[in-house]
């Protein structure tokens, strides 16, 4: 009897940990799961990969569960040259004879990938799993533009054997086998989507900025790299990561709203392979005349293109203040995101206890208590609403 007791014991733990969590999908501006609408709040966290991952993702993930959220976005990259890389792990490097990036796929390369994966499943927490950065940390997208030999960031958009490296690297990923959870990446409804890249604009922080940009550099290559992920994996959602600058019709003289970074926030949400748009806001830090007033003008503006015009789902992606900030502008940007019915709301960054406050947007346990929670049962109560999509080309 005793071991029969302890036999049933490992397997509820195994079932647990190996739940299979159901693909979320798009259907004109919902989210929709098993028929239903799905809203969420979900929080970032860029260090979860390589910073003591059994560890820190335990509670990372915990505190996400205790509190409601639901999806968590995390970074897919780590580049083999990244100075700070001292920790030694990393998912890519640049072969010198073939003149490729290669993947390194064992216990210090995409094994921490998987990891993260099994612990988010656990918790029943989806993942966003961005490809790339646009901005130095971690390697980047600048990082194999020097490893090619070119000194411009947009190479990275428009060299060939650049876009072929990148695309080896995403086919690797949606055809990868998790060593913990034995699934296939393409087959795990714990992935919520693929992002292309982190805050992807013409130019980034290590090479020389030579402003304005061309936007349709750009969006041609949103449109190619959405294009080849949904022809090698249909099941997964696919977006930008965009913080959503340009959007000249908007009256504002804040440059955010110019097409000079390179992007057209319009015509890449549009993209008829990219599921669903992203913004980001951080009003500390964007020369807003007024935190609340400019804040609301950005979150309105968005979800009306996103959601009137469009007919897509938008979130929220990254949302911080300073802490000095957060009593009055917080609730108030919260409740205009819920009012314009944004899908996802996602607070920059949660992290636990043992890490400090680097860019002082950082939230613990105690701040979602405070901040936070009030807003997450407001979107959970949006789900779970009956979803009838026969114009949609979806399947449940």
């Amino acid at each position: 009897m005793k071991t029969f007791i302890l036999s049933i014991i490992c397997i509820t733990s195994l079932l647990k940990y190996t739940q299979a969590l159901g693909f979320v999908k798009r259907c004109s501006d919902k989210f929709v799961l098993n028929k239903k609408t799905f809203y969420f709040t979900g929080a970032n966290n860029y260090y979860l990969h390589y910073l003591n991952t059994s560890i820190t993702a335990e509670e990372v993930f915990s505190t996400c569960e205790k509190h409601g959220l639901n999806v968590m976005r995390t970074w897919a990259f780590m580049d083999k040259e990244y100075s700070y890389n001292d920790h030694g792990h990393y998912y890519t490097y640049y072969n010198n004879v073939t003149r490729e990036i290669e993947v390194n796929e064992g216990v210090n390369g995409l094994q921490r990938i998987d990891e993260v994966i099994s612990i988010a499943e656990k918790h029943g927490i989806r993942l966003i799993l961005t490809l790339t950065n646009n901005w130095v940390d971690f390697g980047g997208l600048e990082q194999w533009v020097r490893d090619f030999g070119y000194d411009t960031h947009d190479a990275f958009f428009t060299v060939p054997e650049i876009k072929k490296s990148f695309k080896k690297y995403i086919k690797t990923l949606i055809n990868r086998t998790n060593t913990i959870t034995g699934k296939k990446y393409i087959n795990d409804g714990t992935i919520f989507a693929w992002e292309l890249g982190n805050e992807l604009r013409a130019w980034g922080n290590g090479f020389q900025n030579q402003k304005p940009y061309d936007t349709t550099i750009l969006t041609k290559w949103l449109d190619e790299m959405s294009t080849y992920i949904k022809y090698l994996d249909p099941n997964h959602m696919v977006s930008t990561g965009e913080e959503g600058f340009g959007l000249p019709k908007v009256e504002s003289d804040n440059d955010i709203y110019f097409l000079d970074d390179g992007n057209d926030f319009r015509k890449n949400a549009a993209l008829k392979n990219i599921d669903f748009a992203t913004i980001h806001l951080y009003p500390n830090y964007w020369n807003f005349k007024d935190l609340v007033e400019d804040g609301i003008q950005y979150i309105v503006s968005h979800a009306e293109v996103a959601k009137k015009q469009l007919n897509k789902p938008i979130i929220m992606e990254e949302f911080g203040l300073f802490v000095k900030n957060r009593d009055k502008e917080f609730p108030a940007l919260l409740e205009s995101m819920m009012e314009n019915d944004n899908n996802g709301i996602m607070v920059w960054m949660l992290a636990d206890h043992t890490y400090p406050d680097f860019d002082s947007f950082t939230l613990y346990d105690e701040d979602l208590t405070k901040y936070f929670d009030k807003f997450t049962s407001l979107q959970n109560k949006k789900s779970g609403k009956k979803v009838i999509c026969k114009k949609c080309k979806v399947l449940f």
